[in-house]
């Protein structure tokens, strides 16, 4: 039987893998490159993704976009499966830019979507194992019918394709930016849209206007390097664009309700 360190750590260097998970020692948190979904069937578990922790005793599906910190801090005979892929399951212009489903972090699943989401894992994983020709374009295919049941089940109005693309856009240039702070009509321009319109998308997905996305996207970068990286507050400060550590101080303590110090005191 596979190890927790064979499922998360020994990734062979290929685009897509499924694996059944059945283990209950604490993963060491830590991120990837790629996009994993956890799709939990049965067992009981805790799991932490960048500052937020998820208590799970029922049906469930993580969904973890690359660069995210994650890992789990308990779990208690824990089934399920792990898949992860990389953009060259897609072709050039993405099928994920169609799609909202790793806006979210947690779907719980249920019902009739339960039976057909778990029956594509299964079709993945047999597809996945065996040496049939057209195995891979058949993966890339199951891979985007699995999507699509996922993304059926979130709990978001129907949202057309200009708007999903021109948010993934949006989320692809923010963290190329390191999640800088910057102003809404900097990321416009530099996606050759204009401000009303980025802010519309945004709105439409996340319910906040792109100020205030890109507000939230920034301290939680800002929680990462201070819960997890050596950097001073004043070298985050700069890092996340912000010429004044003074005002970064201010800054997180409004968001936060800590100062930046005693946010890192309170992890230690």
């Amino acid at each position: 039987m596979p190890t927790c360190s064979d499922l998360m750590y020994n990734f062979a260097d290929e685009s897509f893998r499924i694996q059944k998970i059945d283990f209950s020692s604490p993963v060491p948190r830590h991120k990837h490159s790629c996009y994993e979904l956890f799709f939990i069937l049965d067992g009981e578990g805790t799991f932490h993704m960048d500052c937020q922790d998820y208590h799970i005793n029922q049906q469930s599906l993580f969904l973890v976009s690359p660069g995210r910190i994650h890992g789990w801090e308990y779990m208690h005979k824990l089934k399920g499966y792990l898949l992860k892929f990389d953009l060259s399951m897609f072709a050039p212009n993405s099928f994920l830019n169609h799609m909202s489903v790793f806006n979210f972090d947690l779907v719980h699943i249920e019902g009739n979507e339960l039976a057909m989401i778990e029956n594509t894992f299964l079709a993945l994983e047999e597809e996945y194992n065996t040496s049939k020709s057209f195995k891979n374009c058949t993966i890339s295919s199951l891979l985007q019918i699995l999507l699509i049941y996922i993304q059926r089940t979130l709990p978001i109005e129907k949202v057309t394709y200009t708007t999903n693309d021109l948010f993934s856009r949006l989320t692809e240039l923010m963290q190329k930016n390191n999640y800088k702070i910057a102003q809404s009509a900097c990321y416009a321009h530099k996606l050759k849209t204009s401000t009303k319109l980025l802010n519309s998308a945004v709105k439409e997905i996340t319910g906040q206007n792109v100020g205030e996305y890109i507000r939230t996207k920034t301290i939680l970068e800002a929680q990462r390097l201070l819960k997890y990286e050596t950097m001073t507050c004043n070298e985050i400060a700069y890092h996340l664009g912000f010429m004044d550590s003074a005002y970064f101080s201010r800054f997180f303590k409004r968001e936060v309700g800590l100062a930046p110090k005693n946010f890192r005191d309170t992890l230690s």
